[in-house]
């Protein structure tokens, strides 16, 4: 009877095992976990932040000219939003005297996890409001709202990206975060499907593409292309420019098309 009932044992574990491993499969733990900011940049917002032990948020918002913060002891403020107040070590002030009360809170740069959501933000933020003082995480969309536009790949993997032959497009992305989608060309084929980014990695797909034949360069570079897009990837966006990085290096240049 013992043996029988360490077979069963032997054979419901084997049977769990692959499971396990179908698990890991499907979500490594290598893929960086990338925070949906789609409705913050629906909205519109420009800056955001969020603390615990009282629960607290922040939100300002350029475009409807409003700094909006709440938090579970009551306080509460509605204002103007007003200017960043830069200082030399790449921080922040939001400074703000409404009536006899007076608002600031100091954006750090720092690495910054919320305690709750396991979130990473890009600043560690201080308020000061009425006597209090709140503690928590804070993220700029500037960077973020910035990858809304179309681009045109001129560098691939330290390679100018030039037409030839029969071929007179060359890779191009148009991305809409508020929509969460992403369209254009691999330099031959249509191609489409999902995009999501914060203020630092970027992941696009699952992609589908039209199904045309290629020839050689353009083939290698749409294969090429594809392949880099597949793979959560750190940016730096201004001046016209979108850069992709892996492991510091730049791998893709598009710039910004009039």
């Amino acid at each position: 009877m013992r043996l029988i009932l360490f077979s069963i044992l032997l054979l419901f574990s084997a049977c769990r095992r692959p499971s396990k491993q179908l698990q890991a499969m499907l979500t490594p733990a290598d893929q960086p976990e990338i925070a949906d900011y789609t409705a913050n940049l629906k909205a519109g917002d420009d800056l955001m932040a969020v603390g615990n032990d009282p629960a607290w948020s922040l939100v300002v918002n350029p475009s409807k000219g409003t700094l909006r913060f709440k938090s579970m002891t009551g306080d509460s403020l509605s204002a103007v939003s007003p200017e960043r107040q830069p200082d030399s070590d790449g921080s922040f002030r939001l400074d703000i005297v409404v009536g006899s009360e007076r608002f600031n809170a100091l954006f750090t740069p720092d690495s910054c996890v919320n305690k709750l959501s396991r979130q990473r933000f890009d600043y560690r933020v201080e308020v000061n409001f009425r006597n209090k003082t709140y503690v928590g995480c804070g993220v700029s969309l500037r960077q973020v709202a910035l990858l809304q536009d179309i681009w045109v790949l001129t560098d691939l993997q330290g390679q100018p990206i030039t037409t030839s032959g029969q071929n007179t497009d060359v890779p191009r992305l148009e991305i809409s975060l508020t929509e969460g989608r992403v369209t254009g060309t691999t330099g031959c084929n249509r191609l489409s499907g999902t995009v999501q980014a914060d203020s630092r990695l970027i992941r696009f797909g699952p992609l589908i593409t039209t199904r045309m034949a290629c020839a050689d360069p353009v083939n290698t570079t749409e294969a090429n292309f594809l392949n880099l897009l597949s793979q959560p990837l750190a940016y730096r966006v201004g001046d016209g420019k979108l850069i992709f990085r892996q492991k510091g290096k730049s791998v893709a240049v598009f710039k910004k098309v009039d």
